[in-house]
């Protein structure tokens, strides 16, 4: 992208005049380097410091370097001494971070609202307040609430919890006494979480990309948006100059897509038929790792006909055919588990689990997945067949003098099989392709992050109801949403009752989110965030603050002293801190401070530090009863309890890392978790879904529960994932909608909260970042008489919104693609931000029924000249 140097030029200086920063201070620093002409006063040179710091835009947390002249911000490099251990290089948002810190648009002062009435075109009569008025107001308003039932509190923050660390909103929660704490997950990757969590009961997964040979993505986009891109993208770089082969398994050709050895354009949402029948290819080829399945997994245990796992005489020991003794027996030393088979016990028919999946699959060839995800037969069979040939099975490599196995094969996702109403059966499937060829936390395979960590996911769900939290997670209505489901709370508020709620919530206080906006079906969320009394804490007025009666004025991360959450990879472990170096508009509080206040005025500070005590994990340094603690104050306890050293290194490196062995990196996940006999499995078969399914079952229809639909809720609880799980609703019942809508991140706005106003992501890149397009395939455009740069309209059951289109021939003929973090329509937002169309309002709302994950890449469209 070229771009004009007068444009960029007027861009700069428009910026700076708007931000109250005379760029006059660089003239000085660059004079200051010169000799001085004679008869002239030397100038004093400006002082020029350098700050290491972290970066909190996105979660990928890169380390930064920063230099300031004369007291401002004028770059932000990366961290040169973190690239070893996680990030190498930042993206446009990180540079130019600074530019959030000097928006003439921040909010600078509390604000009240003083028209009751709330929507869009309702002006809130905002007046500014003092921030002891401020505090006033909230705090009386929770103390009331306190005292009556502290369940009618909701906090909800999104990437609140990544600015000032989510232990402190946990500990305020506990302290005051209600269950409502809600996070972002489910915006995000909840449902991948969630399927990590049912299979190997820990979270977090990578690909051991320096030692892979094959990679199979299946829409993970780490050179546009994901968790781990500054480390993917390195890594990936690095792995194709030794022969990595990449092949992109999605609807639209993404960065990641074209830079791939191959694009395998899929059907939106029929992945799982595509991996099914690859799958298929595979146990039908014997190219499988049998001795995997059966020594890591359940795939050897016995199942019944109603699909329940057989259990030994003391009702929790799995039972397995013994090939040796031809009966069954539970896996102890001396049993040799059978793979395969059907089999009697007591008279009854059981089946091990891998023989169910087998059987599942007997029609799933990939002809049948071809008319399905319309992937050519030959492509499926032969990326099946290339995945095996990699994965090298049987073979064993030496690192360090350990030896270990060698699968350098590995199939990876983030939210491209994640972001739909099945999401959490989407990653299984990408799960059980993975174990079948054994690749499971081996050399050049999935790296497991806390292998066996958290054992209770491999327990029923609780299925709690009544629910206790207004979010409904781990409640009958969604088991396994074992990470908060954000869209939830504004749509129970509209109706308790009718979700078994025992209370109505009348207070919700948002931190670093904008979450109406952040979820499908927008106008839904906003009718019940007008029926409470909010407080946000932000740096610019977000639509969720227009909504609000109180708006509390944040300090950016470049502002402030917190600890800040660093991305693990494989290799390397590490801790850090964030802290400030500018505060233009004299800004006196943070969402810490904030909350220290908040406890102090309701009479629960000493509680406070105790649960922060407990929420942080603290042994050595902690929080102590009795007084305040300013930002740096929190941090420096958090450093000293957790790194062990002096807070001079901090200040001086921002962080510190340490590399893991062979050992801790490959031998303490899977390898001493679950291989072999009398330990725990890796549940290739979940069937802690089949069992909570009928718990679910027997509660709705006790208790009469309409909300409960139980023939979606079998289909989604399947202990393995099935061809019912590529059709989501939409695909179903919208049959005179022809199009397909899919959604992705763009690097410019990826977290549009903190960069909706960057000007030099709004101007000085040009309009490609200013806006969003409506992405379609050229022969799609001209069937329909469109041209690019032509104003389209998306058309769905949700509603109908309006947006330029974008003639391309990466994208499937069946298929549109929206990015996100675009058309904001919030008055407080400068005019530049608020470009392009928001996609979220025309999405349809079917959350995953496990994970409570949103429905982002399952709504389908008409789509026609505006």
């Amino acid at each position: 992208m070229e771009l004009a140097r007068r444009g960029f030029i007027k861009g700069m200086g428009a910026l700076g005049a708007a931000a109250g920063i005379s760029l006059d201070a660089v003239a000085q620093a660059a004079k200051a380097s010169k000799p001085v002409s004679k008869g002239k006063a030397a100038r004093v040179p400006l002082e020029v410091k350098h700050i290491k710091s972290a970066c909190s835009i996105c979660p990928n947390f890169c380390g930064i370097d920063a230099t300031l002249v004369g007291g401002v911000v004028r770059t932000i490099y990366p961290d040169a001494a973190r690239a070893e251990f996680y990030n190498h290089g930042i993206c446009p948002k990180g540079a130019s971070g600074m530019y959030n810190t000097y928006d003439p648009y921040r909010l600078k002062k509390p604000l009240k609202r003083t028209n009751p009435k709330k929507g869009r075109n309702e002006d809130p009569g905002w007046v500014e307040i003092s921030w002891n008025e401020a505090f006033d107001i909230v705090a009386g308003r929770l103390s009331k609430i306190k005292a009556e039932d502290p369940r009618k509190l909701v906090w909800q923050h999104g990437q609140g919890k990544y600015l000032i660390g989510e232990n402190y909103a946990v500990g305020f929660t506990k302290a005051f006494g209600t269950p409502n704490m809600v996070h972002r997950t489910t915006t995000c990757e909840a449902a991948r979480h969630v399927a990590d969590e049912l299979t190997w009961a820990g979270g977090g997964i990578l690909p051991d990309l320096k030692h892979s040979k094959y990679f199979l993505n299946f829409g993970s986009s780490y050179f546009e948006g994901e968790q781990a891109s500054r480390w993917l993208d390195w890594q990936a770089s690095q792995s194709i100059e030794k022969g990595l082969k990449i092949v992109v398994v999605e609807p639209r050709l993404s960065q990641n897509a074209a830079k791939a050895d191959e694009w395998v354009p899929v059907r939106p949402g029929k992945d799982v038929a595509m991996l099914l029948a690859m799958a298929k290819v595979l146990i039908d080829a014997g190219t499988i790792d049998e001795p995997f399945l059966v020594d890591y997994t359940n795939a050897p245990q016995l199942v019944d006909a109603a699909g329940v796992i057989l259990m030994d005489k003391d009702g929790k020991t799995p039972l397995v055919w013994d090939s040796v003794s031809g009966s069954a027996k539970p896996y102890v030393e001396g049993v040799k588990p059978a793979l395969k088979g059907a089999y009697s016990v007591n008279g009854k028919p059981v089946r091990t689990a891998f023989q169910v999946l087998v059987d599942n699959l007997k029609d799933m060839t990939p002809e049948a997945a071809q008319e399905i995800a319309d992937v050519p037969a030959a492509t499926i069979k032969r990326l099946a067949q290339t995945f095996a040939k990699e994965a090298r099975i049987g073979e064993f490599i030496t690192l360090d003098g350990q030896k270990l196995r060698y699968r350098p094969s590995v199939l990876y996702t983030f939210r491209g099989l994640s972001a739909k109403e099945h999401g959490v059966q989407g990653w299984r499937t990408g799960l059980i392709l993975n174990m079948l060829v054994g690749n499971i936390d081996a050399v050049g395979g999935l790296r497991l992050d806390g292998a066996y960590g958290r054992p209770q996911y491999f327990d029923v769900s609780v299925c709690e109801y009544p629910p206790k939290r207004a979010d409904l997670a781990q409640s009958v209505f969604f088991p396994y949403a074992n990470h908060h489901i954000a869209q939830t709370p504004n749509l129970v508020v509209q109706d308790p009752k009718a979700w078994g709620l025992p209370y109505n919530p009348e207070m919700q206080i948002f931190y670093g989110t904008n979450r109406p906006v952040a979820v499908p079906n927008s106008d839904q969320q906003f009718t019940g965030f007008a029926m409470t009394f909010n407080v946000v804490i932000d740096i610019v007025m977000t639509e969720s603050a227009w909504y609000a009666d109180i708006v509390l004025p944040d300090k950016t991360y470049l502002e402030s002293w917190h600890w800040a959450p660093t991305r693990g990879t494989p290799e390397s472990s590490h801790l850090a801190i964030r802290q400030p170096m500018a505060n233009p508009y004299n800004l006196e509080h943070d969402a810490f401070t904030i909350m220290w206040e908040l406890s102090k005025r309701l009479g629960m500070r000493d509680k406070y530090a105790d649960e922060c005590n407990k929420a942080w994990g603290l042994n050595t340094t902690k929080f102590q009863p009795g007084r305040d603690y300013t930002t740096r104050e929190g941090v420096e306890v958090l450093w000293a309890d957790k790194a062990k050293k002096e807070f001079s290194v901090a200040l001086d490196k921002g962080f510190i890392g340490s590399k893991k062995d062979v050992k801790a990196q490959y031998l303490n996940g899977a390898e001493a978790k679950f291989k072999g006999a009398g330990k725990a499995k890796m549940k290739f078969y979940a069937d802690q879904l089949i069992d909570t399914y009928y718990k679910v079952e027997g509660i709705a229809k006790k208790n009469n529960l309409a909300k409960v639909d139980l023939a979606k809720m079998k289909i989604a609880y399947s202990p393995l994932p099935t061809l019912q799980h590529a059709f989501p609703t939409p695909h179903l019942e919208a049959k005179a909608y022809p199009f397909y809508v899919v959604t992705h991140k763009r690097m410019y706005r990826y977290q549009s909260g903190n960069t909706v106003n960057n000007a030099i992501l709004n101007q000085a890149l040009g309009k490609d970042a200013a806006t969003n397009y409506v992405q379609i395939n050229t022969a799609t455009a001209k069937e329909l008489g469109v041209k690019d740069g032509d104003t389209v309209t998306i058309e769905t059951r949700v509603g109908k919104i309006n947006g330029e289109a974008q003639v391309v021939q990466g994208i499937r003929p069946d298929t549109i693609a929206v990015s996100y973090h675009y058309g904001q329509w919030s008055p407080g937002f400068a005019p530049m931000g608020r470009k392009g169309i928001a996609i979220n309002q025309v999405l349809e709302h079917h959350p995953d029924l496990i994970s409570g994950h949103n429905s982002f890449n399952d709504t389908k469209c008409k789509l026609y000249k505006a």
